[in-house]
């Protein structure tokens, strides 16, 4: 049984030793170019949900139906032409609020106008406007209770559906704050369209026009019977008046009764006589005042005033003047002078007796118009005394003539009304007008081709761009080597290209001829040209970027053992199939190539690739070694080509062998040999996480490689690697990225991948290898 080396213990942790926070990895934060880069390497699926929209969109373009749309714009007027000058009208005009508007919008696609529209244009009649059946139809109808439609008349229901397709069909809109109405109808036919749009107007003002006509009919008949109702109170109201006034004797003459017209003419008179008793009292008392002073009563207003005094006094006056002239000629006592003075006695007495009739008259003026007053003023108090006792009967009469006129002002109004309404029922106007009728559309107008494929791929892209960022974000796989190096902590040393399988089928053409002169039973290294050509790619092709990669990876190892003694080399990865056999065996080729002694070991017992690709029938390796069953030099095999020695590992059927060899001296034993015969000693070992053979191997490695599959190890899988690599983490060179692809690394990390694409200068490097 082997046994375990007390010198080297090997423990297993618990749980893996935390490395410092600097070497945590933090995915980047992504600006526009790295935007543009996830977007390049993610273009199939961004394409994808473009393609399957677009694929959508032209599939309902070319099974959705072409419509046309014609519009008729109507405007609502707020100003209401009457055509019959009327005071006001039945129904008012319309307001000019928003919500007036919105309800005359709404209006024009109620029931009642598509009705009408659905009637005049027989659109029952026409399959556009029938319901045609669909696949889902019997679905729907399990799981839709009982329409309006059943029990209902089949021509009703029928003219219902119709209604329902033309709304679906319409749409009515306002011309933002405008007055403005536009009637926008669908329809497979240009002509249709226009037709049904224009109907719709039209039936929208005959409904106006029918919902004022019937307000002003029923108005009309209300009125008429209002009217019939006050005339008979007319008439009962002023019989009322004219009973009571005959029966209370109050007979009215230009609208007051007899006896208060009789009182205001008495009253009227008596005031009249009461003036002129004053004036004949004021001449007659001034006559007396001049009677008893002795003055001259010709003094009087009456006397000065006479024309016959007046005429008296001046023939008076010229006989005077006469009688003068003669006196003064002829002397006193001529003849001559005594007949004038004779005439002049005569004029005086003439003058004396009119004046005394005057004064006659004066006094008898007096008496007549004092007996006249007494006279009116007993006719007066007598009218008085029947007005003071008929004073309640006219209060009532004059309630009856208030009653009689109120009755007779609400008759005249409602007469004047009902001629108004009656009027107006005769010719009635709508309220709105149509500015634009509606014309033959010459385009359709859905579906709208540019717009849904442009949608389409607009949001095709969109979501292709939003799936290319969440994948991106959710890829966990390691794609560069600042990643690589970010989680590991240590250098990554170089990117190994992916080789085309075309390249390689190239290759393995040439050992056809080599094929027949081998014997497979040999248990020797297979010839150059038989063994796989990824094993010798970086000899055979020594211009390629994967030669160059795999001497970066030399480069590195060199510098380490110029500054520090290095024997062992483990390369390792993470998980199987990362390409740590192709890395391992072509490193130790390019360093055999240098002239430095160099030994591979196969050291995965459990899947021994090397083995399997340069000599798959050795019969001796190094289990046979490490339990003395085989000499070290007899199980050694050397390449000519290269000079690099080969320590196979043959198939072990028993595997608890394998692990207990990992942890034994033998191993240990095996490598001390090697190390004082060899310059350097290269491992290709088991991974490390799914087996303990990698990690026991590390623990006798001078330094180690991490191989690492680009666009295939996640990164939480290299973290656990390193977290197993605790103990030796001192010992880790570095990393390798194996099997990159150049052409899509230049989405990730461009500058790297253009120094891959162009080398510099003439050099001999092509880019063949990279797929």
């Amino acid at each position: 049984m082997l046994q375990r080396n007390s010198d080297l213990p090997y423990v297993i942790p618990d749980e893996p030793a935390a490395r410092p926070p600097a070497q945590s990895w933090q995915y980047p934060t992504v600006d526009l170019r790295e935007m543009g880069r996830i977007l390049r390497r993610r273009y199939r699926l961004v394409a994808l949900p473009a393609l399957a929209l677009l694929g959508l969109a032209l599939t309902y373009l070319l099974l959705a139906t072409t419509l046309y749309t014609a519009t008729s714009t109507v405007l609502v007027d707020p100003r209401r032409a009457n055509v019959v000058e009327t005071n006001q009208s039945v129904l008012s005009n319309f307001g000019t609020d928003d919500a007036t508007i919105e309800s005359q919008t709404l209006l024009i696609q109620s029931v009642a106008i598509l009705v009408r529209v659905v009637g005049k244009l027989k659109l029952t009649e026409d399959a556009e406007f029938k319901p045609k059946p669909g696949l889902l139809d019997p679905i729907r109808r399990l799981f839709s209770s009982s329409g309006p439609s059943d029990g209902a008349n089949p021509e009703d229901a029928a003219r219902a559906r119709s209604v329902e397709i033309l709304q679906k069909r319409m749409k009515v809109t306002r011309q933002g704050t405008t007055f403005l109405v536009d009637i926008a109808v669908n329809s497979e036919s240009p002509q249709k369209a226009a037709t049904i749009a224009n109907a719709i107007a039209d039936a929208y003002f005959d409904e106006q026009v029918r919902a004022k006509y019937d307000a002003t009919r029923i108005a009309a008949n209300w009125l008429g019977g209002q009217i019939d109702e006050l005339k008979s109170k007319v008439v009962a109201s002023e019989k009322a008046v004219e009973d009571y006034r005959s029966a209370n004797n109050l007979m009215v003459s230009q609208g007051v009764t007899l006896n208060d017209q009789q009182i205001t003419d008495l009253n009227n008179k008596l005031i009249a006589a009461r003036v002129q008793t004053a004036e004949a009292r004021a001449k007659y008392e001034q006559i007396q005042d001049i009677a008893k002073s002795g003055g001259d009563p010709g003094g009087i207003n009456a006397a000065i005033s006479s024309e016959m005094i007046t005429k008296l006094r001046t023939q008076y006056a010229d006989i005077a003047k006469n009688e003068a002239d003669l006196s003064s000629k002829y002397g006193a006592r001529h003849p001559l002078v005594a007949n004038v003075r004779a005439q002049r006695r005569d004029t005086q007495r003439l003058i004396n007796e009119e004046i005394r009739r005057i004064l006659e008259s004066t006094k008898h003026d007096y008496d007549v118009a004092r007996s006249r007053e007494t006279s009116l003023q007993q006719n007066l108090d007598q009218l008085q005394g029947v007005s003071t006792s008929s004073g309640q009967a006219q209060v009532r009469l004059r309630e009856l003539q208030r009653e009689a006129e109120a009755n007779r002002t609400q008759y005249e109004s409602y007469l004047a009304r009902s001629k108004e309404t009656t009027a107006q029922e005769s010719l009635e106007m709508p309220d709105s007008r149509i500015v634009t009728k509606a014309s033959i559309p010459i385009r359709p107008s859905s579906p709208k081709t540019m717009l849904i494929l442009g949608l389409a791929l607009m949001l095709g892209l969109g979501a292709g761009s939003v799936l290319a960022f969440l994948a991106d974000y959710l890829d966990g796989r390691i794609k560069t080597l600042e990643q690589a190096e970010a989680i590991s902590g240590v250098p990554a040393l170089a990117a190994v290209p992916l080789i085309g399988a075309r390249e390689l089928a190239r290759l393995a053409k040439r050992g056809r001829n080599e094929l027949g002169r081998y014997d497979p039973k040999s248990t020797k290294l297979l010839p150059a040209p038989l063994q796989p050509p990824l094993t010798r790619y970086a000899i055979d092709e020594p211009g390629t970027f994967f030669a160059e990669a795999i001497r970066a990876v030399r480069l590195a190892l060199q510098r380490t053992m110029r500054s520090q003694p290095v024997k062992v080399v483990q390369v390792t990865s993470a998980l199987d199939s990362e390409g740590k056999t192709t890395l391992s065996i072509n490193l130790a080729q390019s360093l055999a190539m240098l002239g430095i002694r160099t030994l591979l070991i196969d050291g995965d017992l459990r899947n021994p690739q090397v083995t399997r690709s340069l000599c798959p029938r050795a019969d001796a390796g190094l289990l046979e070694v490490a339990i003395g069953q085989t000499a070290p030099e007899h199980a050694i095999l050397v390449d000519p080509s290269t000079g690099l020695s080969i320590l196979p590992s043959t198939r072990i059927n028993e595997v608890e062998y394998i692990t207990e060899l990992m942890f034994s001296d033998r191993i240990v034993d095996v490598l001390d040999h090697f190390r004082h015969r060899y310059e350097l000693i290269v491992i290709d070992s088991p991974p490390l996480v799914p087996l303990v053979d990698g990690r026991a191997l590390a623990e006798l490695a001078d330094r180690i490689i991490l191989a690492l599959a680009w666009d295939q190890t996640p990164r939480e899988v290299l973290s656990h690697a390193m977290d197993l690599l605790s103990p030796v983490s001192d010992r880790v060179m570095g990393t390798v990225l194996t099997r990159v692809d150049l052409s899509r690394l230049q989405f990730y990390d461009y500058y790297r991948s253009s120094a891959y694409l162009k080398p510099y200068g003439t050099a001999s490097l092509h880019a063949g290898a990279a797929r």
